[in-house]
């Protein structure tokens, strides 16, 4: 229906659209005519009897303008002449009559130009045909461009063959419109008048000679395709068919009951099975209370550490202020000075546990971000080796650091670098007996390309089966004879993190008695990239 309604409504506005040409086209050549007529009659009007030429005003243009005018007075129609310099004010073209001489002019083979517009709400159908110039439009309109013509008017210089205007016709297009909109419901009407008759005769028939003598076969297909049976009225009165009927009907009964047998078991399956599915409900909402209620332990475990980091940090910040006041009216050297001494490093170790632990909580509470930029290796082997010489030198150790010429900057956060960097080298004087030697370095491996910033020691090393796990929280795998400070075992747990969160790694090397090496590593696709022109290297250098 919708595919003949679309062709019906194109054909329909086709046919108008060629009928509404036709009539404009019709009037163009009456006008033609009484233009033709005028441009023949010239020498018979502008001529006396005796001879003598006297030119009455009554050319061809008048003509057609005028009679134009006088058909166009008191009804909807149109009909008028346009150029795009017309000599007389009203002549002047509207936006539709431009287009069209613009069109004319820039084709020559195009002699007409027609549309649908809307004009103050009302659908006008406008049609614009050229004026060729042809002989007799020379005397008035020719060359040389200026000259006064015999209407007192300067020629426009046309030439035999040029666009010297154009004819447009107005004709309203509300009643073809409403014609067009009357056929297509009509034509929709009887179409649809049609498919219902045919559709109707169609089923009558069908249901008459197809589908009644079939319906008992229906029936034994649906039985036979798992359908549930029924009954069939026997209303044949043939003999055969009354007995096959009455076969039917019992093999319904039989398998009527059965069904009844099926649906009671199906039933009682059900009941077990919702019976589980409530168990498993159940188990489910024990589960998620149970996950609820972990996740609100590990949440206040965190809150809790966090607080109780934070609370002691304020107590500690007092201790050391006061020691570090203590230190100075005591001679160094002195009994109590000693015993401050002691008081400060005992805070110190304690400050730093608290600050890992505070770091820790960060961590588990998602609430540490990255500021990832530029930052150079040398500046923070620098930082580490000015916050661990104190240690140093109070353990007896030998601290050295050493920075290559060719380690290039590395985008990182420096905050959190220094403080793995600060960790391993805290861990290593920890871990190191009097006498021993830590050394800090940093380089590009050759191979890879990586960025290396080692820590090494002579301390009591750690053994193979330990190197993985002493990355654990809370794990330490030394001697108690040999510890030199007491410790939280979060050190190395925080340089891990603070690792993996800027995409480096860290590794051991280690062996028992003997030392071991902390690896930084930061791959080489974090290495800043320096231009060869503002590139300078640097010399390796001792730090400090």
């Amino acid at each position: 229906m919708a595919v003949f309604v679309v062709f019906d409504v194109e054909t329909q506005r086709r046919d108008t659209e060629a009928s509404i040409v036709e009539e404009a086209r019709t009037f163009a050549r009456e006008m033609d005519a009484v233009w033709k007529f005028m441009e023949t009659s010239q020498d018979t009007i502008n001529y006396t009897s005796d001879g003598t030429y006297e030119f009455k005003g009554l050319h061809c243009a008048i003509v057609g303008k005028s009679i134009g005018a006088i058909f166009s007075a008191n009804n909807d129609y149109s009909i008028r002449y346009t150029n795009l310099n017309p000599r007389r004010v009203h002549d002047r073209p509207d936006e539709f009559e431009t287009a069209a001489l613009n069109a004319f002019h820039e084709d020559r083979s195009v002699i007409e130009y027609y549309d649908t517009v809307v004009e103050d709400d009302v659908p006008q159908f406008r049609y614009v045909r050229a004026l060729e110039v042809d002989e007799s439009c020379l005397e008035c309109h020719g060359e040389p461009v200026g000259e006064i013509d015999i209407t007192g008017h300067d020629k426009e210089g046309w030439t035999i063959g040029s666009v010297g205007g154009a004819i447009s016709i107005s004709i309203p297009a509300e009643r073809a419109s409403s014609s067009l909109l009357n056929n297509v419901l009509r034509d929709v009407a009887f179409f649809a008048f049609l498919i219902l008759a045919i559709g109707a005769v169609v089923y009558v028939v069908t249901a008459r000679f197809v589908l009644r003598p079939v319906g008992l076969i229906k029936m034994a297909s649906s039985v036979e395709a798992g359908g549930y049976p029924r009954q069939v009225a026997s209303s044949s009165r043939a003999r055969e068919m009354a007995q096959l009927i009455s076969q039917f009907n019992a093999m319904a009964r039989e398998l009527s009951a059965l069904y009844a047998g099926l649906e009671e078991k199906v039933a009682d399956r059900t009941r077990d099975l919702q019976q589980v599915n409530l168990a498993l409900e159940r188990q489910r909402d024990q589960l998620e209370a149970l996950g609820q209620r972990l996740a609100e332990e590990s949440q206040f475990k965190t809150d809790m550490l966090s607080m109780v980091s934070h609370e002691l940090r304020t107590p500690l910040t007092a201790i050391l202020a006061t020691t570090h006041l203590s230190l100075g009216s005591c001679g160094e050297g002195s009994e109590s000075w000693h015993a401050w001494d002691e008081v400060r490093k005992s805070s110190l170790v304690l400050l730093d546990m608290v600050n890992n632990l505070l770091d820790i909580a960060r961590l588990d509470a998602g609430r540490e971000s990255l500021a990832c930029e530029p930052i150079d290796l040398g500046d923070l082997v620098a930082a580490a080796q000015e916050d661990a010489w104190p240690l140093a030198e109070n353990a007896h150790l030998v601290f050295s650091a050493q920075v290559a010429a060719d380690v290039p900057l590395v985008y990182g956060d420096y905050d959190k670098t220094h403080r793995a960097l600060e960790n391993l080298v805290t861990n290593a004087i920890k871990f190191t007996p009097d006498g021993g030697s830590v050394r800090m370095s940093a380089s590009v491996e050759a191979e890879t390309g990586d960025v290396l910033v080692q820590v090494e020691d002579t301390g009591i090393g750690v053994a193979l089966e330990d190197q993985d796990r002493i990355f654990d929280r809370f794990v330490q795998v030394d001697c108690a004879s040999t510890r030199r400070f007491k410790g939280s075992g979060l050190g190395l747990a925080l340089v891990r993190e603070y690792a993996l969160l800027q995409g480096f790694t860290v590794e051991v090397s280690s062996h028992p008695g003997v030392g071991s090496t902390f690896t930084l590593r930061v791959p080489a696709c974090l290495a800043v990239a320096l231009d060869e022109e503002d590139g300078e290297s640097r010399p390796g250098q001792e730090v400090g």
